[in-house]
C-alpha cells in the first residue's frame, strides 16, 4: 500500500515530466535540453576605418524531436516502383525532362548559370566636399548579373561583409581621405570583381591647362585653381613624369592622349582633379612643281610638314633618294614614279606622308598608214595607227573622208564610190590628243 506522501511525490514527478520543465526540484541537468542557435542579422550602417561590425541576434525556436522514432508500419497493398534514367534537355536556363516507356514525366525548370558572373555596383556619392568635421554616409547598390548558386563579399577599409543575401551597403566616413570599396561575386563558372574610390575632401582641387591639344612636342602651362588654401601639390602628367610645384610647365614629347591628375593638399587633407591633354603626331606632307612632263623631267619637291621636322628621307621611285628638305630630282626615262617622304622632328616616331605620282613620258606623236591607198570601186583599205610615245594612247578616231568614221585602233574600211579621199586620224593618251591628217590620201577609180 502507498502512503499519502509517496502518492504526492509521484504526482509532482508526473506533472514535471508532462510540462517539459528542467529538474527544478531534483537538481539541474544542462544536457537534458536543446541549446538555441543565433541567426546573425545585418546592422543598418558601418563606419569605414572602424572595427568589424558585430551582428545582432534573434532567438530561434529549437526543432522538436519527431514523435515517431520507430519503423513505420504501412498498411494496404504494396507496389514496387522501378526508377528509369531519363535524358534531360536544356535550352538556356530552362531544362525539361524527356519521356520514357510512353509516359511523360513532369517538366522541371532548372536555373543553372549560363555565363560567368559580372559584378557591378553604384554609389550615390563618389566625391564629397566637406569643409570640416566630415560625416558622410554613402550607399552602395549591387547590380550586374550573377545566377545562383553564388557567393559575394563587400570589402572596404576596416573590414568586409558577406552574407546569404546581397544587401544595399551603407558606409559612414568620418575622416578625410580616399577609400576603396570593392565587391566580388562568384558562381560555378567564375569570379568577378570591381571597385570604386570614395573621396572625402576638405577642398576642391582644380586646374587649367593651356593649350589642351596640339602637335608633338607640345608645351603646356598648368595653373592651380584649387580652393581652401592648398599648401602642397602633386602633379602626374600621365607620361611617367610628376611635379610638385603649384603652376608647372610640362612638355609632352610623344603623341597620345594623356590624363593629367592634380592632388592638392591643405592642412586637413587632400583631394584630386583630372583633365586630358591631346598630343597629335607630326604631319608629313610635300608638294611638287609638276606631276607630268616629257623626259628629261626636272621636278622641284617642297617639304610642307608641320611641327618643324629636323630630318627628311625622300624616295623618288626610280631607285634614288635624298635627305635634303627641298630636293630637285630629274627623271631621265619615261614611266610612272611614286614619291614618298618620311619626316622626323626629334621627338615622336618618323611620320610618312601621303605618296604622289610623277609621270615622265617621251614626246607623243600621231601617224597613220593605209594599204592599199588606191583601187577600184569596192576596194577595202586597212588603216594602221602608228602613234608613238609614253603614255600610250587609249582611244582613237578615224574620219575616212566619205562620211564614215571609226573608233577602232586599226580599222578596215571599204570605199564604194570613185574619188580622192582625205583621211583624218587622232590618238589620245592621258596627257593630250594629237591629230594626223592626210589630204587626197586614198584614190578610188
Amino acid at each position: 500500500m502507498y502512503n499519502p506522501g509517496m502518492i504526492a511525490c509521484l504526482f509532482v514527478v508526473l506533472l514535471v515530466g508532462a510540462c517539459g520543465c528542467t529538474g527544478a526540484f531534483f537538481g539541474t541537468n544542462a544536457s537534458a535540453g536543446t541549446a538555441a542557435s543565433a541567426t546573425p542579422t545585418l546592422p543598418d550602417a558601418y563606419t569605414a576605418g572602424g572595427p568589424t561590425p558585430i551582428s545582432g541576434s534573434t532567438p530561434v525556436t529549437p526543432t522538436p524531436v519527431p514523435l515517431n522514432t520507430s519503423s513505420a508500419i504501412i498498411e494496404g497493398a504494396q507496389v514496387n516502383a522501378t526508377l528509369t534514367e531519363v535524358t534531360i534537355t536544356c535550352t538556356g536556363q530552362s531544362c525539361t525532362s524527356g519521356t520514357t516507356n510512353g509516359s511523360t514525366t513532369a517538366a522541371t525548370a532548372v536555373n543553372t548559370p549560363v555565363s560567368a558572373p559580372v559584378s557591378t555596383f553604384s554609389s550615390n556619392i563618389t566625391m564629397a566636399y566637406v569643409k570640416e568635421n566630415p560625416s558622410v554616409a554613402v550607399q552602395f547598390s549591387a547590380t550586374g548579373t550573377n545566377n545562383p548558386p553564388y557567393s559575394w563579399m563587400w570589402s572596404y577599409p576596416g573590414g568586409n561583409l558577406s552574407y546569404v543575401s546581397d544587401p544595399t551597403l551603407v558606409l559612414t566616413y568620418n575622416n578625410y581621405g580616399y577609400y576603396v570599396v570593392s565587391r566580388t561575386i562568384t558562381n560555378t563558372l567564375g569570379t568577378s570583381s570591381n571597385s570604386t574610390t570614395i573621396s572625402i575632401c576638405p577642398l576642391v582641387a582644380s586646374f587649367t591647362a593651356t593649350p589642351v591639344q596640339g602637335q608633338v612636342p607640345l608645351t603646356v602651362q598648368f595653373v592651380d585653381t584649387s580652393t581652401d588654401q592648398p599648401v602642397s601639390w602633386l602633379w602626374n602628367f600621365g607620361d611617367g613624369v610628376t611635379n610638385r610645384t603649384q603652376n608647372p610647365v610640362h612638355t609632352f614629347t610623344t603623341s597620345g592622349v594623356y590624363t593629367v591628375r592634380l592632388d592638392a593638399t591643405n592642412n586637413l587633407g587632400s583631394c584630386w582633379y583630372t583633365s586630358t591633354i591631346s598630343v597629335s603626331p607630326l604631319v608629313a606632307s610635300f608638294t611638287s612643281n609638276q606631276t607630268t612632263g616629257p623626259v628629261p623631267l626636272i621636278v622641284q619637291f617642297t617639304d610642307k610638314s608641320t611641327d618643324q621636322p629636323t630630318s627628311w628621307n625622300w624616295t623618288f621611285g626610280d631607285g634614288t633618294s635624298s635627305n635634303l628638305q627641298n630636293p630637285v630630282h630629274t627623271y631621265m626615262k619615261n614611266g610612272t614614279y611614286t614619291i614618298n617622304l618620311s619626316a622626323f622632328n626629334g621627338y615622336d616616331e618618323p611620320i610618312s606622308s601621303p605618296a604622289i605620282q610623277i609621270i615622265a613620258y617621251t614626246p607623243f606623236s600621231v601617224n597613220l598608214m593605209a594599204a592599199p591607198t588606191s583601187g577600184m570601186n569596192g576596194t577595202s583599205v586597212i588603216f594602221t595607227d602608228q602613234s608613238t610615245g609614253f603614255p600610250s594612247p587609249t582611244s582613237w578616231y578615224w574620219d575616212f573622208g566619205d562620211g564614215y568614221n571609226s573608233t577602232q585602233q586599226n580599222p578596215s574600211h571599204q570605199y564604194v564610190s570613185p574619188g580622192l579621199y582625205t583621211v583624218a586620224h587622232s590618238a589620245t593618251n592621258s596627257q593630250e590628243t594629237l591629230w594626223s591628217n592626210k589630204t587626197a590620201f586614198i584614190s578610188i577609180s
